[in-house]
Formats: C-alpha cells, sequence, structure tokens
C-alpha cells in the first residue's frame, strides 16, 4: 500500500498528527487502568493494557483488508475521518463504560458484561490505531520519521499524564484524549478546509467536556464494585494512581477487643477506588480515642509503653486511627507515611480537618507524603514501634495494571529494612487478615536469617476473629516480654498463637474459607523443623516474597491454576483474560489476515515472526523495568512516569537516528544493535537490582537521573529494531507491512500478559533474562533474511 504520489510527502503538520494520536491512545489506555480499578477490582486494571493492544493490532488487519477499497481515497482524508471518529468513540465509550454495572461474583450475566466492556473499550483504539496503521501502511517510505512522531508522541503524554490525572481525573482525562485526537484530526486536514474540521472538533469535545463540568456529569462513575455512588458520597478525589472517595457510613471497628462493649467514636469511610477502606474517625476530644486502647492491632504498644514515651512509625495512616492509638499509649512523636497526597491534603488536612479532630496537625505528629517502604530505607531515625496494618495496596496505579498486585511493604528486603531502623528493643507489628497472614512468618523467618537471628526467639502471633497481629522483635524476646504479651493478650480477650517459650494456646482450629489457612498452622510453620519441606507440602504458597517476586497476595500455586474463573484470584483472572484476548487476536487480528485476500507469496512467515518478537519483548523488558524502578522512584506514579517517558523517548529517537542508515547496511546494522539490546537486557537482570540497592538514599532528582540514564540508551536501541524491519519489508515483501503491523501488536497483547504471569510466579530477573533470549531470537531471525 506504500504510495509514490503527493500523498506521501511528509509535512510537520502530519508528524503532529501522529504525535498527537499516539499521545491520546496513551492516556486513554491509563486512565482507563484507573477506571477499572474503580468499577472492578484491581486485577482487571489489566485488561485495559489487553484492549489497547488488542484494538491497535486489528485496526492494522483492517488496513490490510480493506486494501483495495482505500486504495483510491487520499491519505489525508482518510487520517482526518479516522481521527474524528477516533475522539467520538473516545467519548461515547467513556460514556457508557461508566454505566455499565458489573458485580464480582461469576455469572454468566457478568461475563457477557465482560465481552461488551471489552468490546466497547477497544473502540478508540481500533480507531486511533487505523489511524497510525495508515499512515504507516502508505508512508512506510518515511517509517523511521512516523514511528519517531509515534513514540516521542506517547512520551509526550505520558508526561503529561499525572498532571492531567492530578487535576482532571480519569474522565477528565480521557476528555483531554479526545481533544487531542480532535487536534489530529485538524492537522491531518489540507489547510484549505482546516478551520471548519476545527469548529466541527470544538463542537464534538466541547459539549460533552462543558456537560462534564455541569451536575450532569455523564462521564462520572455510576457504579463501583457494582454498587450504586449516587445518595452515599460526601467527597471524592482522582489523582494519578487512586480515586480516594469519602462516604457518609460507619466504617466498622474490625480489630477491636471481643470483651470491649463500650462506645466507639463516630466515624466515616474513606476508600481507595472503592476497596482498601479506612475509618475517619470524630475525635473533637481526646477521651473520645480511649477505646483504641482495646485495639488488638495496637497490642505491641503495650509492650513499649513507658514513662517518657516511646517512637512509632505508622505505615499507611489514612484517617488516623493508627495514629491516635499511638498517641493514647503516650508516643512522643509519631512519624506517619502515607503514598497518597489526597489522603493527606485533601482530606486529613482539608475537607474533614476538624472532623477528625486535626489529627495531622498535632505537634507529636509529622506526615510524609512517600512509599513507606523507600521512607524507611531512606531514613536517618530509629522507632521503638514500626506498624502496618491491613495496608493494601489493591488499588491499580496506571503502573500496577502491568504488575498487577505487587506491593513492595511485604517482602524479605523490607522486612530487613524494618528490622535496621528498630532501636535494640524495638518492635515491627504488622496486621493482616488470618487467611493472608501466614506469609508473613516466612518474611520474618528470612530477614531474621540473612541476619542470623533465630526468628523463633523473636516472633509473637496474636489471634483474635479472623485476623493476626505479628510482632517481631529486634532484639529476642524476654520472659518479662512474653509475661507482658500473654498479659495484654488476656485483657483484650485473644489468643497469644505463638510467643517464645509460652505453652500452645486452646484454640479451636477452622480452615479460613479463602484460602484453607488455619490458626494453628502460623505456630507450626515457626517451630517447623524442616521449615522448607512444610512449605513446599501447603496447598498454597506462602514463601517469603523478594523485591524480585513481590508479589504477596498471590499464592496460587500453578497445579492449582483454573482458567475459566474471571471472578477468582488475580493470576487465574490474569490467565483467563489471557485467553479471552488470545481468542479474540485469532479471530479480528490472524483470521481477517488469512481470509482477506490475496495471500504473500512464500516467506512471509519469518518477517511475521521477527515482528511478533519484538512485541513480545519490548512487553517483557517493560513490565520488569516498571516493577523495578518503584522502589528506586518511592513511587508507583514515579516509576509509571519515568520509566514509560525514557523508554519511549528512547525509543523515538532510536528510530529518527536508524533513517540515517543505508537501506543496503540496515539488515547487518540492526541485527547488531538488537544483540545490543539483549545484552543490555541481560545486564539489566544482573545489575539493576543493585544499582536500586545502591541509589535508594539519594534525593530524588538524582534517582530520576540514575533512572533515565539506564533506560534511555535501552530505548535507544530498541527503537532500531521495528522501523528497521519495516523499510526491510518494504522493499521486499510491500504487501504484508499491515500484517508485519497486526503481529507486532497481537504478541504484545500475548506478551504482556506473560509478562506478568512469568513475573508472578518466577520474578522479574527471570523476565528480563527471557527479554534477553527474545530479542536475540529477533537478531537471528532477521540475519536470515535477504539484505534489500
Amino acid at each position: 500500500m506504500t504510495e509514490g504520489n503527493s500523498d506521501s510527502r511528509m509535512s510537520g503538520t502530519l508528524l503532529a498528527g501522529i504525535a498527537a494520536t499516539s499521545a491520546a491512545l496513551l492516556m486513554t489506555e491509563l486512565a482507563l487502568t484507573r477506571i477499572f480499578s474503580v468499577t472492578m477490582y484491581y486485577h482487571f486494571a489489566f485488561l485495559a493494557i489487553s484492549i489497547a493492544l488488542f484494538g491497535l493490532s486489528a485496526s492494522g488487519v483492517l488496513v490490510y483488508v480493506m486494501r483495495d477499497r482505500l486504495s483510491k481515497a487520499p491519505t489525508h482524508g482518510l487520517l482526518c475521518a479516522g481521527a474524528l471518529l477516533h475522539a467520538a468513540l473516545t467519548l461515547a465509550s467513556l460514556a457508557l463504560l461508566v454505566r455499565i454495572q458489573i458485580g464480582l461474583d461469576s455469572t454468566p450475566d457478568n461475563a457477557v458484561r465482560l465481552l461488551a466492556i471489552y468490546m466497547l473499550s477497544a473502540l478508540p483504539f481500533f480507531a486511533g490505531g487505523a489511524v497510525l496503521s495508515l499512515a504507516f501502511a502508505r508512508l512506510t517510505s518515511r517509517i523511521n520519521m512516523l514511528y519517531g512522531a509515534d513514540l516521542l508522541g506517547a512520551a509526550a503524554g505520558c508526561l503529561a499524564l499525572v498532571p492531567l490525572m492530578n487535576q482532571l481525573g480519569a474522565p477528565g482525562v480521557v476528555i483531554g484524549a479526545a481533544s487531542l485526537a480532535g487536534i489530529a484530526a485538524v492537522c491531518f486536514t489540507p489547510e484549505s478546509r482546516r478551520r471548519w474540521t476545527a469548529y466541527a472538533v470544538a463542537l464534538l469535545v466541547g459539549v460533552p467536556a462543558a456537560l462534564q463540568v455541569s451536575n450532569l456529569a455523564p462521564f462520572d462513575v455510576v457504579y463501583a464494585k457494582g454498587n450504586s455512588e449516587q445518595g452515599r458520597l460526601l467527597f471524592s478525589k482522582w489523582n494519578s494512581f487512586s480515586r480516594v472517595a469519602v462516604y457518609n457510613q460507619r466504617e466498622p471497628e474490625v480489630t477491636l477487643s471481643p470483651k470491649f462493649s463500650g462506645e466507639v467514636a463516630p466515624s466515616v469511610r474513606m476508600d481507595i477506588d472503592a476497596s482498601a477502606a479506612t475509618p475517619i474517625l470524630r475525635v473533637d476530644q481526646p477521651a473520645r480515642a480511649a477505646y483504641l486502647r482495646y485495639d488488638v492491632a495496637a497490642i505491641a504498644y503495650r509492650l513499649a509503653e513507658r514513662p517518657g514515651g516511646f517512637s512509632a512509625l505508622v505505615i499507611g495512616p489514612g484517617g488516623g486511627r493508627d495514629i491516635l492509638a499511638a498517641l493514647m499509649f503516650g508516643a512522643r512523636r509519631v512519624d506517619g507515611v502515607e503514598i497518597n497526597p489526597i489522603i493527606v491534603n485533601d482530606v486529613m488536612l482539608g475537607a474533614f480537618r476538624n472532623y477528625s479532630g486535626g489529627i495531622y496537625l498535632d505537634p507529636r505528629v509529622s506526615i510524609h507524603v512517600e512509599d513507606g517502604r523507600s521512607f524507611v530505607r531512606r531514613s536517618q531515625s530509629r522507632f521503638d514501634v514500626i506498624q502496618a496494618s491491613l495496608v493494601d495496596t489493591w488499588a491499580a496505579t496506571a503502573a500496577g495494571a502491568y504488575t498487577l498486585t505487587e506491593n513492595s511493604l511485604y517482602t524479605t528486603e523490607a522486612f530487613g529494612d524494618y528490622l535496621d531502623h528498630l532501636t535494640d528493643n524495638g518492635v515491627l507489628t504488622i496486621t493482616r487478615w488470618t487467611y493472608d497472614g501466614l506469609r508473613l512468618v516466612s518474611l520474618a523467618q528470612d530477614a531474621c536469617a540473612r541476619r542470623g537471628m533465630d526468628a523463633a526467639q523473636h516472633l509473637a502471633v496474636v489471634h483474635a476473629l479472623n485476623f493476626i497481629t505479628l510482632i517481631l522483635k529486634r532484639s529476642p524476646f524476654t520472659e518479662a516480654d512474653v509475661r507482658r504479651l500473654q498479659s495484654a493478650a488476656d485483657d483484650l480477650g485473644v489468643s497469644a498463637l505463638y510467643a517464645p517459650g509460652a505453652a500452645e494456646p486452646k484454640v479451636k482450629e477452622r480452615p479460613e474459607m479463602r484460602s484453607g489457612t488455619s490458626i494453628g498452622d502460623y505456630r507450626r510453620l515457626i517451630l517447623a523443623r524442616d521449615r522448607e519441606r512444610f512449605l513446599a507440602a501447603y496447598p498454597f504458597d506462602v514463601e517469603a516474597t523478594t523485591d524480585d517476586r513481590p508479589f504477596y497476595f498471590h499464592d496460587t500455586r500453578l497445579r492449582k491454576l483454573r482458567f475459566l474463573p474471571v471472578f477468582g484470584d488475580g493470576l487465574s483472572a490474569l490467565m483467563t483474560l489471557f485467553w479471552i484476548s488470545a481468542v479474540l487476536v485469532a479471530l479480528f487480528i490472524v483470521g481477517p489476515l488469512l481470509v482477506g485476500g490475496d495471500r504473500p507469496r512464500r516467506g512471509w512467515s519469518p518477517w511475521l515472526a521477527y515482528f511478533g518478537v519484538l512485541g513480545a519483548g519490548f512487553m517483557l523488558l517493560e513490565v520488569a523495568l516498571l516493577q523495578r524502578f518503584v522502589l528506586l522512584l518511592g513511587h508507583p506514579v514515579y516509576s509509571l512516569t519515568v520509566t514509560l517517558f525514557s523508554l519511549l523517548l528512547g525509543t523515538g529517537l532510536g528510530s529518527l537516528l536508524s533513517r540515517r542508515i543505508p537501506i543496503e547496511r540496515v539488515r547487518p546494522l540492526t541485527v547488531r544493535v538488537l544483540v545490543a539490546a539483549a545484552i543490555a537486557a541481560a545486564l539489566s537482570a544482573l545489575l539493576v537490582a543493585h544499582v536500586v540497592d545502591f541509589a535508594i538514599p539519594w534525593p530524588l532528582p538524582a534517582r530520576i537521573a540514575v533512572a533515565g540514564a539506564i533506560l534511555i540508551p535501552l530505548g535507544v536501541l530498541l527503537g532500531f529494531g521495528l522501523p528497521g524491519g519495516m523499510r526491510l519489508v518494504d522493499k521486499a515483501r510491500p504487501e504484508i507491512v499491515a500484517w508485519a503491523w497486526g503481529m507486532n501488536g497481537a504478541f504484545s497483547v500475548v506478551g504482556a500478559t506473560l509478562a506478568i504471569f512469568i513475573a508472578m510466579n518466577w520474578g522479574f530477573t527471570i523476565t528480563l533474562s527471557i527479554a534477553t533470549v527474545v530479542y536475540l531470537m529477533a537478531a537471528a531471525i532477521l540475519a536470515t533474511r535477504p539484505s534489500a
């Protein structure tokens, strides 16, 4: 479909239109991860990535199948029409998506709704992808400029995403993406008719935008996790990694002693993405919070309580309940580390400052807006108590859509950092649900073993109702410590499942329905003579997670993996979505290519394999590196912005540089660059973790510079493969250009899903190692192709 007429001329406005289209697609994709995390559950946010890649790939196939019908239409006219359709479908899809009520149970109705969400969400990517596919297919001789504009536009969209998400929220970002698609339409329009296109775009986008800022708000979330938002909402605000909402309903006090029968403080419910909830207590006088002395999650404060007070670090203070508990036990200084600035600035220091009694403004309290793990690592202070109570990160960040359920707070290395920042008699206390808390014991055991400590002498576990509190002491528990803990447990009416030297309590064991974990398993694991054998025989994976494999909430063993329940655990849902994507790829990408007219001559399969492995390899690298840099940069959104921007910027620069290569040298030089990319991936697998560990204490600008110094050169190497291959295939087999584009996208869908699957089960080092092999495969395939 390469044209040699005037349509093939390259102009700055055309490249601007390509860049705007690419930025719009990236912004829509990442905004959908946020919307899906609110309307459904965290693991469905990954669906947005799969949908985007599917839509982009299928559009390339459409261009190929309809090549004869489209051949007589001018390129600029087709691009303009496609961009206008892209803008319209972006707005229409969003307005419908936020109104689909989908539950979390596995029913035929929900399965149908999920399929409808998939297909509806794919429409903007299909239309926008068609714009890019048409440009690539018709202007292949300048693929380097087009691909460079595509990637640089995506990089710009990534850079703009965070401030736009913070200011406008996810629905506002999608409206902004539709505006960019409209700008692309203006850029594609011949100058003589550009004004009329601009008027049409202003009407198309302006009316919905005006409705959104009015009381009608057609793009606001209507159903969150299947529940209506109407009538309960007191406050809501989006940022780049969450939607924080406050509801006019009391949050249950789930960790109070069963013996307590007094009055509790009034509260309202605050949650993140309609799932991870925390109460905001109405405390206008200290006496209202006195009942928190009966909080079982605060039992460690009974060990730290002393004349003169103690220091405490609360990770994830949320509505301030744990801070209040620390103060009730006499803390002289409390540091709270909250990752979400909306909770700190807009809720606790803003709309609900008076309601909460100004707890965040208490002179004994210091609040830090940062990732808890990174704060601990860089802190020069030591604490008598470090507390984390039911801290979940099930809300999907835009990067979390790739990394699913990662949590760097719950890794062996994190527990080591906590131990290193305790005073000599300090304690780490973590509260989790009984069904997912057993892994905490494994983490404590591994962290202690790395420091030459016997975990059985430093651990205690308390159980009440359906949760446990683990206490890890820097120094061994003394007999006095154990007596004090036993006394506190008796006062609270709970069981000390394990304390060094203490007799086994008489408790009624019953397996938790969600995991099969029994409360007796905690003591059995701590005292197991052959710990490795216990862990291997246990029905669920409760081995210690690491920074290389930080998926604390993933405990499904491969032999128990189910492929049908989309609404089950994250891994099963991931694999089900993989099969949905694979079937749709087969139906709408591979199928039409096979039946859509004249088949290519023999010898086409190696070319398609080449573009396929490029797509898979890029996603393998991107997934692993996104997670690696979360710890370095201290915030998921920083990792999203810096990692994606640096990779896309580097890849765009690489594409532009590759255009300088004479056509006769494209194949050998591209092969060498692919080998270099494979070597860089291997070095990343070996060295990035050590670089991150070394650079964590540095100031944020220096850490960003380190990430950029690693990622941009890598991106430059990655930017040679696709445009180089396209130049060669355009000369040798021009009839399969659209095939190549479609297969690259199709394997990106598969690669993204498999990258998560590999990382969850074997870690990011293995993921990067496989990426190394994949890029070597690409180099080997290209090396066997004939030169132009």
